[in-house]
This record gives structure tokens, C-alpha cells and sequence, in this order.
């Protein structure tokens, strides 16, 4: 028997994802929908940088 580890993720991007995770709460049910969803991380890292990007892209507010 082989006592190497098995890859359980194997990212599609050249450049790896960061170690430490983003984790929000959301309503309940919401968890179990989203992963129902197929390639719903890849879906929702899109989303992520269409906002990030949007918000780049308004001017700020300063803060006081």
C-alpha cells in the first residue's frame, strides 16, 4: 500500500490559492443550496473579483 497522501484539490490556476480561507456566515439553507450548485467555488471566486474589480473602479470615501 502506497503511504503517500492523496491530492484532494487540485487547483485549475497556475498561481495557488491563499492558505487561509474566506469564511462568511449565511442564512439557514443557504450552505446546503451552494453546494448543490456544480463548480460553485469557481462560480463564486468570478463573483468575487467582479466585485473587487467594481469597487476599484468607484471613487472612495474618506473616512473621518
Amino acid at each position: 500500500m502506497d503511504s503517500m497522501a492523496t491530492i484532494k484539490f487540485k487547483p485549475e490556476k497556475k498561481v495557488a490559492y491563499d492558505k487561509t480561507p474566506l469564511q462568511l456566515k449565511v442564512s439557514p439553507g443557504v450552505r446546503e443550496k451552494i453546494k448543490g450548485i456544480s463548480g460553485w467555488q469557481e462560480i463564486l471566486r468570478g463573483f468575487l473579483d467582479q466585485m473587487i474589480a467594481a469597487n476599484e473602479k468607484l471613487p472612495q470615501i474618506k473616512q473621518d
